[in-house]
């Protein structure tokens, strides 16, 4: 009797996982990991570019660099952030709010 229950299980478990295949279903393909992981690399960017601005500060009032290489650097650094930031936000404005709720809904 229990093999026979056991039998029935394999046959079931083998049915299920081979209907795909035999009906030559695709998997859906979603951007959901890929856009998480492009999420993850934007914040660390702009983490290092927040970074790389607070040490400019702390070396311009050290002294350790000049005012125009200062305004110079700091711009770029500036605009790197600004550019990334805008990033994460268009990244965000895909991704889906949990709970099923869309952006601007409380």
């Amino acid at each position: 009797m229990f093999l026979l229950v056991g039998i029935l299980m394999t046959l079931a478990t083998a049915a299920l996982v081979l209907a795909p295949l035999v009906r030559h279903q695709a998997a859906p393909l979603t951007d959901g990991p890929d856009e998480v992981a492009l999420l993850r690399e934007l914040y660390a960017v702009k983490d290092v570019t927040y970074e790389a601005i607070r040490d400019l500060e702390f070396d311009f009032h050290a002294g350790k660099i000049s005012e125009s290489d200062y305004r110079e650097l700091t711009g770029r650094y500036k605009i790197e952030a600004l550019r990334v930031v805008e990033r994460i936000d268009a990244v965000e404005a895909r991704l889906p709010r949990p709970g099923g709720r869309s952006r601007g809904t409380k």
